[in-house]
């Protein structure tokens, strides 16, 4: 048997919510053995308990845990940990962190925001090699992601999501046949938005802007009922009060009317 196409030892998975339980899933059933799980939530922490997955509480019992008991794969999946070299160096074959953005472009956090706040038509998500930068690895892959003009930050990560699940296949499925290929990310086009940075105004519609911004705006902020919003609400400033904007629909034509009228 060639020794590429083996069955994987030992993997651990570290992350959160469902995507993680639903790649930890797709690795068990070709094959690979989860030998521990790093858990960034109680979704994926109660998951691997009735898995039988051991759970490891800190980034340093991970280390610890490595020592004594290597493995040949880490991967990243929602994960809010930030790995430290004696973690994801002591394993045997790589490590890979999934990514919501297309890299080099849109590394950090909250990447379909910026994008719906850039209003691109083209995105996609990367699996990359871990290294001792954020978001920097060699990518391995990368899924389109295409931008309708309605999608709101709940539907394009959505699509992130499934597209997450189809770029994880095919990783494992490249790993299982020794055919990983990877290439070093231009970093001179690398744009980074750290989890302080929040949108313009604190997310108020300007009424300088055009309609298109301020959609892009009440989009980029609507993350759904699901998920907890850190960026900031949508909002319209009327005298000394504020009001959550929920829905901004653009009409096909002028109102005649000054921008910001309340009718």
């Amino acid at each position: 048997m060639n020794p590429a196409a083996r069955s994987i030892s030992s993997s651990i998975v570290v992350g959160s919510g469902t995507l993680a339980i639903s790649c930890a899933q797709l690795a068990m059933t070709m094959g690979h053995v989860i030998g521990a799980a790093l858990c960034g939530d109680a979704i994926f922490a109660e998951w691997a308990t009735r898995a039988n997955i051991p759970c490891v509480g800190s980034v340093e019992e991970l280390s610890s845990f490595l020592k004594a008991e290597p493995v040949d794969w880490i991967f990243s999946v929602a994960n809010p940990f930030i790995l430290p070299p004696d973690v994801f160096g002591r394993v045997r074959q790589g490590a890979f962190n999934y990514h919501d953005g297309p890299l080099p472009r849109y590394a950090g956090t909250h990447a379909t925001s910026w994008a719906l706040l850039a209003q691109e038509t083209d995105y996609a998500i990367t699996w990359h090699r871990i290294d001792d930068g954020v978001d920097t690895g060699d990518v391995v892959v990368q899924r389109q992601v295409l931008i309708a003009p309605t999608d709101t930050a709940l539907t394009l990560n959505l699509k992130c999501y499934e597209a997450a699940i189809e770029g994880f296949l095919e990783l494992l499925t490249d790993l299982a046949k020794g055919e990983l290929t990877a290439y070093p990310q231009a970093l001179v086009s690398r744009s980074y938005f750290p989890r302080r940075r929040r949108p313009d105004a604190a997310g108020c519609l300007r009424w300088d802007r055009s309609a298109q911004d301020l959609s892009a705006m009440t989009r980029a902020l609507n993350l759904g009922p699901y998920h907890p919003n850190p960026l900031g609400l949508p909002k319209a400033l009327l005298d000394d009060e504020v009001v959550t904007v929920r829905r901004l629909e653009v009409l096909p034509q002028r109102s005649g009317l000054p921008a910001g009228s309340l009718l």
